[in-house]
């Protein structure tokens, strides 16, 4: 069971990957683009002036790479240690077998 919940959020996350990656690829391409209309709208309903813009879209990047990569660290923690814990079984299995022969 914790196998298969590990699996479905590791499947969340790299879903997340896609969608916060275009979202803040399409901002920062946008930031960049001479075609403001589409973007100075968006700014001044959230109160954002253009030229802190740029700079909350890096703030966003930067906590997204932290937060995310330490749920992937988490999660990659986990299946290593499903590993680690196989072979230890077997390990144990084996010397069994040997000491009750």
């Amino acid at each position: 069971m914790n196998r298969m919940i590990a699996d479905i959020f590791a499947s969340i996350i790299s879903f997340m990957h896609v969608v916060v990656i275009v979202v803040l690829g399409g901002a920062t391409f946008y930031f960049f683009s001479e075609n403001t209309r589409k973007i100075d709208p968006l700014l001044n309903q959230f109160g954002i002036s253009r030229e802190a813009f740029i700079f909350v879209v890096i703030g966003l990047w930067i906590g997204y790479v932290l937060v995310v990569g330490f749920l992937s660290t988490i999660i990659a923690m986990n299946q290593n240690l499903e590993k680690l814990v196989s072979a230890v079984d077997s390990l144990s299995e084996k010397i069994d077998q040997k000491f009750t022969q």
